[in-house]
């Protein structure tokens, strides 16, 4: 007989494939929405069409579905593949950031970036994972221009990397909701302007490839 945290709700119905995605979509859209104070299980379960029993049966706690709900989101992060040149991964880098802030779920980040600090029990282990990896990323883009000569030997793989987020983060934030869209339209032509910006106080030397 299957278990009941597999069914959408009632007895004997077989188990839904479909349930976690549906209920990670509907706790990401709804967290983007209002963040931690105002999520409710029962919104969840009428958005993703299941009981509420079956959310209870599977992650037993509203604070379990949303770390698991991020931990699935930051694991489907797609690759990235370094292009052998540090201002073209960088522009990528920082136009995949913006889209990602002004897109759908944009707030999922920057509400778990605050709330892992005041919540580090419920979003800290979900968060410092994508932080990890996108951290493992950078590095290495920084550390092989620095190999290829593109960058001083020295150079801080972090304070770069601070920079560009730093800006682009920032401007999001200032960005009005009325500009929001131009900003979406225009997101690699300003990463272009942020990398350049960052990297003219580095002496940056441009690689073979944008030569």
């Amino acid at each position: 007989m299957p278990s009941p945290s597999l069914r959408s709700s009632g007895r004997g119905r077989t188990p839904d494939p479909d349930l976690e995605a549906r209920v990670f979509d509907a706790t990401l859209e709804l967290y983007a929405e209002v963040g931690w104070a105002g999520f409710s299980l029962d919104v969840v379960a009428r958005r993703a069409r299941v009981g509420k029993a079956a959310l209870y049966g599977r992650w037993g706690s509203k604070e379990k579905l949303i770390g698991a709900a991020l931990a699935s989101w930051s694991s489907q992060a797609p690759s990235f593949e370094e292009s052998g040149s540090l201002r073209p991964d960088l522009i990528r880098m920082a136009t995949a950031m913006i889209e990602g802030y002004v897109g759908r779920r944009g707030l999922v980040v920057l509400r778990a970036q605050v709330e892992a600090k005041v919540y580090p029990e419920l979003f800290g282990q979900a968060m410092d994972e994508l932080q990890r990896e996108r951290t493992r990323i950078g590095r290495s883009v920084v550390l092989r221009a620095i190999e290829r000569g593109e960058l001083p030997v020295g150079t801080s793989p972090a304070l770069l990397l601070d920079a560009v987020a730093g800006i682009v983060t920032n401007h999001v934030l200032t960005t009005p909701a009325s500009r929001m869209s131009a900003l979406e339209a225009r997101a690699a032509e300003y990463a272009e302007q942020v990398v350049d910006f960052v990297l003219s106080a580095l002496g940056h030397r441009p690689g073979d490839l944008e030569d």
